[in-house]
């Protein structure tokens, strides 16, 4: 016996693929086991062969029990044929062990809890109620009470749609279970794009079909493994011996096949649906509707009576169409764009057919009315026999719309629904009879042979009816009524289909003139209920959404629209975007002026404080809004109902904004073209001033009236943070915030990353929603794909088709900012990948011509954040055109170059969009080499600017691949818009994207992939490093660095010789007042002797901005440096003026005092002299003779001081130091820290990794540094050293008081003297050598410069200088008197 099984089982083993051997023995380790029962370990799984797996599989469950595990395991895979003979085989060895079987298998049943042990307890429960007879109180109560029956489960399922579930392995879904993450889940298919291997593969592919808008979906049809044929080749061989000639051709009758027919694809959509949940099927429908497929709109229920009206799971469909409008002679095209069609009154037509023999296809008539034939709208069913198969239609009635593009080949002018019932309408009254109601116009297709035999009373209703009719007789030709009324017969036979959609269209367009108002799908609900019909919106779950999004609408329709922000949700308004610009401001200080950095940051710390302090008060009084949102948000696992909320709300805030944003968009495109055309005229009119202004207030009017659930969940963000910040006790509120947004994102809802209108990422929201997740999920490994693109480049619409991720909530809007979404990925693929989730991150389309008050560095830090953040970063482009999204990727380049510390190596991936792949090899791959050629010239224009000696290609930075890393997508429509469904092309193309995308994160899985806690920790040091840098984001690309950089070194020089003049200005003017020769100093002399040396300098620079070769890239910066030159004159000529002022002074008070000094000490002397004597007769000693010298001092001095002092404030060196470096240094990363702590550097010592780069040329010789060249570089340092202390003593030694400038010619001197060491090497000394140096050099001359101010000052001020005087004159006075007095 053991050897027979043995036997067997090696049998069945080795009819298993590679692939699916693996998988059995995964799944050996995963199904449920009876009590007793221990799983094999791995490793010993991992190296079996079949041969060896049979013997184990019997030493660990025995004879029994390891066929009982054999069997399950099979199934688990898909494997049900082979499980079938394996049993098969089995059950010819006897049946002595069956008890024993028996026993085994209902202990395992019992103590079942994998998938596998559900499969089966459901398989058996649905065969008990098949088995079980309805009683008349059962049936009478189902058909009372609609509402409720749809969330039962089913009491009389039919045999033949148990049986389809069980082929298509979907017994653990039905019913209702499918969640929307079931459909969206990276799977087998997902990564190897396969076809079905079994009929349980079939709902999937079909899920991952319509995910990438595959219309060929509809003929998804699995037809049996070929390769099954082989399996009795003896048998056959012998049989194909036996047969004769009449065998083989003539069948015969008595003949019968038991063969398995096909699953019809109708049955496998409608089979999803069935088991899908109500958002699930919403999700489902919208992307047939997608597919330009008819959707179900009267459903029956397979498992009873009921017939459920699908509403809203329809609420989500929305299309577009051109209608035209004619105004008396004139036409207008009016444009109806991303409409919910729920919403929407249109015409409905109806197509039912009567009776049985009819042979012409309404589908086909249809799909011609459509779209000409073109697209299979409604699904064709070429004979009865094909209708036979499908299972699930019979009297299910589907819907489509037509949508004219505004074009004169459209059939009708009009958005019109089409409806059709399948099957015969006389056994389907209750689907008539609705129709009947719904329409505006009804079409009864007919034949004429069988009229007797007809149910004639459906056809008298009809007949009786005031609404229009169109009667299609199939055996009848050339009988057209003329001038029809309402009533239209129209014999169909010998027209071919143009003729037949020609006939009917002419005549459906004069009906519809003729009949009542149109109806939307939400008026028709009534109607499905006075019929009994169960309607989705009405089961619980939906209800209690829409109570609670009734009560949110409420309150927004209290206030108006482009308020409802600042009232209803204050907290993500101007306070938060104040404590944003604080928060930037604290690491850029670009505003710092005259305080130093710590007390600058202090000040700053305090009023971020008081900003959230202001967000707290406003949580404490928290608007009604935000309460009922945030009570709506609470978890409900088992019915998802905040899932149905927020949907529900999503589509009613849509309506609340649609119309008026629409009408602020119109006015916003009107003015900016008439901005553009004033601003190419240079136009200086008040109408340009005027539409400027007005353009700016409808920028934030659409920026106020733009409103969605991201906006209510980033207030929700904004209540943590404040919350977290601002109060000092943890409540409930705050500890339930995140875990809120936590259960929303692994149930599949975008959360926002960064704040698309404050363009800042708040970090500590984001952090604890991460450890949220991280404690659910566990710390589980993700792979991040970020997407960037330009506006409209069909970013948004590839990222749907390929994950099916929805990131833009509300209609007629981008996405903004960056928002992620979680993706799981499945338990058997997670070992194969190395991942257990993708985290997919969209951002707004870049360039954006609305957002025009976007600012640049915005656009350049987003797409920066998002592709550092991500392992792959997907970039979309339409076309060829590479230059917008090229200017982006370079600054991103730089800003990775600039931010070494952080070491992340994304990817990156292109995708050209709208462009047909080339099919010859060699025009495609030098197509690529193009590509990677300019990629590679911008890396290497990026690296020399930035000094990094070991960066020369693209992938150094970002790891492409030019082979596979590039995608060629065709135009996404089949046709024109609105009726052309999606290309097949472009589906294969996502697909194939999709792969790609996967197997590329397959292979970073080894080493990159980051777990989600660390995936927080990069996210928050990628976003401080970017908000730390503070020069490279204000730039277009590289060539604007460049430019700018160029630009900065002129006008440095420039700059310099206007200092140096001056300077050498100030040494004349001393050296007058010194000498005497000038008691006064005008400004108009100064101003006289600066005037040619600034002009001669503004007509360098102007002629620089006007013949340089980049004078495009400069014209935007000449007025800057215009104002910056002569607001440079204007400080250097008051810093003279005062500095005259003050050797003035100086020269008068010391003057005076020699005049004075001998009259004054006689003075002094005999008013001490005749005070020096007390009553008593004793000397005055010590302290008293100071107070009495003091005094008398104080009394006479007055007369030495002019009537107005000078400004005793000195100068705050260290402050004009930091401003200084900030400005000279501000291209160099991390400058305001480098700065900060300069103090506790170490004496500057060479680094020459860091200090020394060698020039491009001479790569080829390496990297190292000779010893000739680390003497040239340290003979450079010491003189730069030897000359800035020489520079220090000569200023010293003309005592000529502190001057900024001092600092800028040690600064030129370092930059003069590194740049002659470079010149002709093979090194080049870096900025980080001059800025280490620097901050030594310039430290060291600051200390220097402090003492010779306190110098200067006690020289030329009045009062320091008689001060000085003061001890000196005491002195002198004090040993004449001690003298005098010992004398005595």
């Amino acid at each position: 016996m053991e050897s027979k099984l043995k036997a067997t089982l090696l049998n069945i083993l080795e009819d298993l693929l590679e692939e699916e051997f693996v998988k059995f023995k995964f799944q050996l380790t995963n199904i449920a086991l009876a009590e007793g029962y221990n799983y094999m370990p791995r490793s010993t799984l991992h190296q079996a062969s079949p041969v060896k797996l049979a013997d184990l599989l019997i030493q660990f469950y025995g004879d029994e029990y390891a066929k009982t595990v054999t069997q399950e395991v099979l199934k688990a895979i898909n494997q049900r044929n082979l499980a079938e003979k394996f049993c098969q085989a089995m059950a010819k060895c006897g049946s002595s062990t069956d008890k024993a079987a028996k026993k085994t298998k209902k202990r395992k049943q019992e103590n079942e809890a994998g998938p596998d042990g559900i499969n089966n307890v459901l398989s058996k429960k649905l065969r008990n109620m098949l088995n079980r007879k309805k009683t008349p109180n059962e049936s009478a109560s189902c058909s009372r009470d609609p509402q409720s029956s749809n969330d039962k489960e089913e009491t009389a399922p039919n045999p033949d749609f148990l049986d389809l579930i069980r082929r298509l392995n979907l017994e653990t879904y039905y019913p209702k279970k499918m969640t929307k993450v079931n459909t969206l889940l990276i799977n087998n298919t997902s990564l190897h794009d396969t076809q079905p291997r079994a009929e349980g593969e079939l709902p999937f592919c079909f899920l991952e079909k319509l995910l990438v808008l595959d219309y060929h979906l509809r003929y998804l049809v699995y037809r049996g493994n070929t390769d099954t044929i082989s399996m009795l080749p003896q048998t056959l061989k012998s049989t194909e011996l036996e047969r004769t000639f009449e065998d083989f051709f003539i069948i015969k009758k008595t003949q019968s096949t038991t063969t398995q027919t096909c699953i019809h694809p109708m049955d496998i959509q409608m089979a999803v649906f069935h088991c899908a949940d109500y958002l699930t099927r919403q999700y489902v429908l919208t992307k047939l509707s997608v597919c330009q497929f008819a959707l179900p709109l009267l459903v029956p229920n397979p498992c009873n009576p009921q017939i459920e009206f699908p509403l809203w799971s329809l609420r989500q469909i929305r299309r577009s169409w051109r209608e035209v409008e004619k105004i008396g002679w004139e036409k207008k095209i009016k444009n109806y764009n991303n409409q919910l069609i729920s919403w929407k009154p249109t015409h409905t037509v109806s197509f039912i057919r009567v009776g049985n023999y009819v042979s012409t296809s309404k589908s086909q008539i249809l799909n011609s009315l459509l779209s000409k034939d073109k697209h299979d709208h409604f699904f064709r069913c070429h004979s009865r026999e094909d209708n036979n198969r499908c299972l699930l239609t019979e009297g299910m009635v589907e819907i489509c719309w037509f949508c004219p593009g505004g074009r004169a080949e459209d059939r009708f002018e009009n958005c019109i629904a089409f409806t059709n019932l399948h099957g015969n309408a006389e056994i389907h009254e209750k689907q008539v009879r609705f129709l009947q109601e719904v329409s505006s116009v009804t079409v009864i297709l007919l034949p004429t042979s069988d009229f007797d035999k007809m149910n004639s009373s459906i056809l008298l209703e009809f007949w009786k009816s005031p609404k229009p009719l169109i009667c299609l007789f199939e055996n009848v030709e050339n009988i057209m009524d003329e001038n029809p009324v309402h009533k239209v017969r129209i014999g169909i036979k010998d027209l071919n289909k143009i003729e037949l959609a020609d006939k009917i269209a002419a005549t459906l367009t004069q009906l519809l003139k003729k009949s009542g108002s149109p109806h939307s799908l939400s008026n028709w609900a009534n109607i499905a209920r006075k019929h009994e019909f169960t309607i989705d919106e009405d089961q619980g779950a939906c209800q209690e959404a829409e109570k609670k999004t009734n009560i949110l609408m409420d309150m927004l329709r209290k206030v108006k629209l482009s308020e409802i922000k600042e009232k209803l949700l204050p907290l993500q308004g101007g306070l938060w975007h104040d404590w944003c610009k604080k928060d930037k401001e604290l690491h850029q200080l670009r505003e710092k002026g005259k305080k130093s950095i710590e007390k600058y940051k202090n000040e700053i710390e305090k009023e971020k404080q008081k900003i959230r302090c202001e967000q707290y008060h406003k949580v404490i009084n928290l608007s009604e809004l935000m309460k009922s949102f945030l009570e709506s948000l609470q978890s409900h696992p088992d019915t998802h109902t905040e899932l149905y909320f927020l949907q529900g709300l999503s589509i009613l805030i849509d309506q609340l904004t649609t119309r008026e944003l629409e009408n602020l968009h119109q006015r916003h495109s009107f003015l900016s073209a008439q901005v553009r055309t004033e601003k190419e005229k240079q136009s200086k009119r008040d109408s340009f001033r005027r539409w400027e202004a007005e353009l700016d207030a409808i920028t934030k009017e659409i920026s106020d009236s733009t409103l969605g659930i991201e906006h209510l969940l980033r207030e929700v963000g904004q209540i943590y943070e404040a919350l977290e910040e601002a109060s000092s006790q943890t409540n409930t509120l705050f500890l339930s915030l995140p875990q809120m947004a936590a259960d929303l994102m692994i149930s599949g809802i975008p959360i926002e990353l960064m704040d698309g209108d404050a363009s800042y990422v708040p970090l500590k929201w984001v952090a604890a929603v991460f450890d949220k997740v991280s404690e659910k999920l566990g710390d589980k490994r993700v792979f991040v794909l970020s997407v960037l693109g330009l506006q409209s480049s069909g970013k948004s619409t590839l990222l749907n088709a390929m994950f099916g991720l929805q990131f833009s909530f509300s209609t007629g809007r981008c996405t903004r900012g960056a928002y992620m979404q979680l993706l799981k990925v499945e338990e058997m693929l997670r070992e194969e990948l190395g991942f257990d989730f993708v985290l997919v991150v969209d951002t707004e389309g870049l360039r954006a011509s609305e957002l025009t008050n976007k600012a640049q560095s915005e656009e350049n830090e987003l797409a920066t954040f998002v592709t550092g953040l991500g392992n792959l970063t997907l970039i979309n482009i339409f076309g060829k055109d590479l230059s917008e999204i090229q200017d982006i990727l370079q600054i991103a380049i730089h800003a990775f170059l600039r931010m070494k510390q952080l070491n992340i190596s994304p990817g990156c991936l292109f995708v050209h969009q709208n462009t047909e792949e080339i099919i010859d090899t060699n025009q495609s791959m030098e197509r690529r080499r193009w590509l990677q050629d300019r990629l590679d010239e911008m890396t290497l224009a990026a690296a020399k600017h930035e000094q990094c000696s070991n960066v020369s290609h693209f992938s150094d930075v970002i790891k492409f691949d030019v082979k596979t890393h590039i995608h060629y997508f065709p135009h996404l429509w089949e046709g024109f818009p609105p009726m052309a469904p999606p290309n097949p092309c472009y589906s294969r193309s996502v697909q194939k994207l999709k792969s790609r995308i996967l197997k590329y994160a397959k292979e970073e899985s080894r080493g990159s992939i980051l777990k989600i806690s660390e995936l927080k920790a990069r996210i928050r040091d990628l976003w401080r490093a970017l908000v730390n840098e503070n020069f490279i984001f204000r730039f277009r690309n590289t060539q604007e660095v460049l430019t700018m950089n160029k630009l900065e070194t002129m006008y440095n020089r420039w700059s310099w010789e206007l200092r140096s003049h001056v300077l050498d200005l100030n040494s004349q003017l001393a050296n007058l007042i010194r000498n005497g020769d000038a008691e006064e100093i005008k400004r108009r002399l100064i101003d006289n002797q600066l005037v040619e040396k600034h002009e001669a300098i503004k007509q360098e620079l102007e002629r620089y901005f006007r013949e340089d070769r980049e004078r495009d890239i400069l014209a935007q910066w000449k007025e800057r440096f215009e104002d910056d030159l002569k607001n440079l004159k204007e400080e250097l000529t008051v810093e003279t003026m005062r500095k005259c002022e003050d050797l003035i002074t100086g020269k008068k008070i010391q003057d005076l005092w020699k005049e004075h000094e001998v009259e004054f000490e006689h003075k002094l002397l005999e008013k001490i002299e005749g005070m020096t004597v007390y009553p008593s007769g004793k000397e005055l000693q010590g302290n008293k003779l100071r107070d009495l010298f003091n005094k008398v001092w104080s009394e006479n001095i007055s007369i030495l001081l002019p009537p107005t002092l000078p400004s005793a404030e000195a100068p705050d060196i260290d402050i004009e130091l930091e401003n200084i470096l900030l400005e000279h240094f501000k291209q160099h990363p991390n400058i305001v820290n480098r700065i900060r702590y300069r103090d506790s550097k170490k004496t500057f010592c060479i680094n020459y990794s860091k200090h020394v780069m060698t020039s491009q040329k001479f790569q080829a010789y390496g990297h190292s540094v000779e010893e000739f060249e680390k003497d040239i570089i340290n003979k450079t340092t010491a003189r730069i050293i030897k000359l800035v202390k020489e520079i220090i003593h000569k200023r010293e030694q003309l005592n000529e008081g502190y001057s900024p400038s001092y600092f800028h010619e040690i600064l030129q001197l370092i930059h003069a003297e590194t740049e002659a060491a470079s010149q002709g090497a093979r090194f080049m000394l870096t900025n980080r050598y001059r800025l280490d140096l620097a901050l030594e050099l310039l430290q060291e001359a600051a200390n220097s410069f402090k003492k010779m101010c306190i110098t200067f000052k006690e020289t030329n001020n009045p009062v320091q200088y008689l001060e000085s005087k003061k001890e000196e004159f005491f002195t002198n006075l004090k040993l004449p008197y001690n003298d005098h007095s010992n004398t005595d």
